[in-house]
Formats: structure tokens, sequence, C-alpha cells
């Protein structure tokens, strides 16, 4: 993230309706270009289930599945992938059909799993010598995975259905060539983002409860899976769209995810180049070369305040000041690392708290570390919140912690060169791929703000949080009135 060298022509996502629609409670103008229903998401569902905590991870007492597995070590995470492969195999043999026009699915001939610290066994006409990953071949119509370094690794991050999480992308590819989808002319990131569209599909499956050897919460449970697509997304300017080896942003790997898991494996199959090109961050940027990172300082912050103040112009909301101290607000607890007091229209900061957010990920369990990006939103938040007060709107509640995410996502999409999408940002403050993913991986977080009401009170699911940003980044403020009005 970082304050542009030069002015751009400004870009504005959606046509934004004047104060005196905005103001007015009623007020039923389109603001976006996308037509929806009022209030239509609920802050307390996860894409119509429940939004719950609860226990995530193996079934107790549930049998292990009895498939073969070459060069087994019979191990703990032996008997995880196996069971992990038994149930998302036992879930495509029933979703197949309805996805793929009738057709039968296959069980995977192989399924082979090696240790990459040792020596290594041929397959896929290479060696696993050294090669830590999970992976389908095509070649041999096998899924092979690494007992030895990957798998354990993921699931001392991110728990045993960081293993499930895997494979369930593993085996979409295994679906694309069945389907006859798996062309070497499409491009590597489409099918990695409907492979990840074909895993969400089948997590929508684990989380209802027909799953025989695992459950998933769609709180905390899901946070955990989506932590796991933030972990193995392409690094910053590592790859472009055409790369032949893109995977995507966590942002499109999770909004693939999402997809799949809020509308089934019917809408990862309308998957194409041209869809995913819409919605992706996944492309080579400016700042790459030519710019470093904002500091947190006062300097910074006068330009973030001044961003802010020129993507949310039209609204006609009188800008809150912004202060860099601690400021009395009556009767009310301050948040932190940003703080809105709605009696005296002013977001007060605390520095050294947003420093810590923008810095790198901390050793310190208690500390954690996400970008520049991230510690600016949390800015944005509590500047969207004067904006839904001006709108007289309510700013406590799961809905307003929502509508909070999707205005701050309005915010950053005003803030993205899409060289893709071709649109320009709004200002002189520019925001590059890897900013995106630095307010993912925040909102995935137990921490922030950037997902919670003026009290602090964040929404109980990740999935959510993730999903109102992501309105905003792409469908502008108007969709984020017309969702979570209630």
């Amino acid at each position: 993230m970082t304050a542009g060298t030069r002015h751009l022509k400004r870009f504005v996502g959606a046509t934004i309706a004047m104060v005196t629609c905005l103001v007015a409670a009623g007020c039923t103008q389109p603001i976006s270009g996308t037509p929806t229903t009022a209030g239509s998401v609920s802050p307390a569902s996860v894409a119509g289930l429940p939004a719950t905590h609860g226990p995530s991870g193996p079934r107790p007492g549930a049998d292990d599945a009895n498939i073969p597995v070459e060069n087994s070590a019979g191990g703990r995470t032996d008997r995880l992938a196996a069971n992990a492969i038994a149930d998302i195999q036992a879930y495509w043999k029933d979703a197949f059909p309805d996805a793929f026009g009738g057709r039968a699915f296959t069980p995977v001939e192989r399924l082979v799993s090696y240790d990459s610290t040792g020596p290594g066994i041929d397959l896929c006409r290479q060696s696993t010598a050294g090669l830590p990953n999970a992976f389908y071949c095509p070649i041999d119509d096998a899924i092979a995975w690494d007992r030895g370094r990957m798998l354990p690794r993921l699931e001392n991050s991110f728990g045993p259905m960081a293993v499930v999480t895997v494979l369930a992308h593993e085996m979409g590819h295994a679906v694309q060539q069945r389907a006859g989808v798996l062309d070497s002319s499409t491009p590597a990131l489409v099918l990695e983002q409907q492979a990840d569209c074909f895993t969400g599909a089948f997590f929508r499956h684990v989380a209802e409860g027909a799953a025989s050897h695992f459950r998933v919460s769609t709180g905390e449970g899901l946070n955990n899976v989506m932590g796991v697509l933030n972990y193995i997304r392409d690094a910053p300017g590592e790859t472009g769209f055409a790369g032949p080896r893109a995977h995507g942003s966590a942002f499109d790997r999770i909004s693939a995810f999402q997809h799949g898991f809020g509308d089934g494996p019917k809408r990862c199959v309308e998957m194409s180049a041209d869809s995913v090109k819409q919605r992706t961050t996944q492309f080579k940027s400016w700042k790459d070369l030519q710019e470093t990172d904002l500091p947190v300082d006062r300097g910074s912050v006068d330009v973030i305040e001044k961003s802010l103040r020129q993507v949310f112009d039209d609204t006609g909301a009188a800008p809150p000041r912004i202060i860099t101290r601690k400021s009395p607000c009556p009767g009310r607890e301050p948040t932190s690392p940003a703080f809105y007091c709605p009696e005296t229209n002013t977001v007060s900061l605390d520095i050294p708290g947003l420093r810590d957010i923008a810095g790198p990920p901390a050793t310190d369990e208690r500390k954690s570390g996400y970008g520049d990006f991230a510690a600016y939103a949390q800015v944005a938040s509590r500047y969207a919140l004067s904006v839904q007060k001006a709108a007289g709107l309510s700013l406590n509640g799961a809905t307003a912690g929502l509508r909070t995410a999707c205005f701050t996502g309005f915010w950053g999409g005003s803030l993205l060169e899409d060289p893709i999408g071709r649109r320009n940002p709004v200002g002189r403050v520019r925001i590059a791929p890897g900013d995106v993913d630095e307010g993912v991986a925040a909102l995935l977080s137990e921490d922030g703000l950037i997902a919670a009401d003026l009290d602090g009170d964040r929404v109980v699911a990740g999935f959510a949080r993730v999903e109102a940003f992501r309105i905003g980044f792409q469908r502008g403020l108007g969709a984020c009135i017309a969702e979570y009005r209630r």
C-alpha cells in the first residue's frame, strides 16, 4: 500500500447515490449495478447455515476407512488422509452426476503416501525425494501426499481439517479430469480456482453433518480451513494470471471456496477464464518495482485520511476528524487500535497498536502482524462507521459489523489499479494484490476491527467477514447498503 506519485483518473465501480438518498433510511435507489434484495445476507448465517462455533476434525468413534494406500506408514497422518479421501470420494459419488449431466464418478485409481524427507519413490515421472507437496497426477490417476513434512506442518498450524482441505483440492483436479475439463489450454489459475470451488462444495457437505469421518463448524472450523488457503496462496508478485503454476492470491482462492460452499459444484462448473479474470487480483503490479509500504506515522495517517475522504466524498457524509491520540468519548469504552466516537465524529488512533498490525508476523502469539493495508483497514473501518451514522444506520450488532467490513472493502477496491479489469484507483493512494491478502488474513484472525461494530464486537464467522469485505471490494457501496440493511 502506498501513496502514488501521480494523479490517476478516478474510478467509481458503481453509481453512488447522492446524500439525499443515502441518508434517507427508506431510500431504495440502487447504488451499485448488481440488483439485490435489501438485507438479503443474514449475519447469523454462513451461506444459509447457522454461524456457530463448535467441534471440528475427525468424528469421535468413526471407524477408519478401508481403502488401499500405497507406501503407507500406517501412522496418524496416513489414516487421516485416507479417511479424508474416503469422505471426499463418497461426496463426489453423489454430487458428480448432478453436476456433470448424469455421468458416474469413478474413484481415483491410486492413493500414494510418501515421506519427502526420506528416499524418494517414482511417481508421475518424478522422484518424491525433497518434494513437500500433495498433488493429483493425471498420468497415473493418483493422489499423493507427503506424510513427512507438508501434511504434519499444516495440521500443526491449522488442525486436522487442513489435511482434508488440501486433499479435497487435489480431488477437485481428479473431478476435472473425469469431467473432461482438465485441459492444457485452460489457464492454470482457472483450474486451480475451480478446484478451490469444488473444495468449498465438499465442505458444505461436511458442515451439514453428512460426512462419515469429519465435522466442521461454520465458525472457527471454516476460519481454519480458509486460513489454509491463505497460507498456501501464491506469494505477492510470484506469478500473473497466465502463469503456468498460478494458484491464486488468498483473496481469489477464498472467494472461489466461498462460491462453491454457497452455491455448490454447478457454480464451479460455470467458471471460465473470463469469469475468473473479472474477479481476480492475480496480476503483476506496478508496486513490485516502484513503491514500498506506507509506514504507520502521522504523515501516512494524513494520506490515508485524504484517501478516505475522496472515496466516500459522494455520500455527502461529514468526514470525521482523525487524531493520533486518545480522545474522551463520554460513556463509551474505546476500541483498539482505532476508536470512533459518534458524539464528536472523531476517529482516535493508537499508533503503536497499528504498527503491531502493520509489522511482520511476530513470534509472540499475543501479537499478529499482517501488513500496512491490514493496519490502515482498521482506520477505514472506524471511518466507515461515520458514513453509516450519517445514513441513519445502526452502529451496533452483527449487521453493523458486516456492513463495516463491506464499506472497508469498498474503500480497498477503490484504491486498486487493476490492469485486467482496467480500473483506476481513486486519488493517489494505491494498493497491490498482496495488500488485499493482508486484509483477508486480518479478517480471518480473532482480533482487529475490520468486521467489528462500534463497540468492537466481531462477527462470529470469518466466512461472513471475508464475504462482506469481498462484496464491497467487487460490487461497491450500494451492494453493502442493500445486503446489510437489516
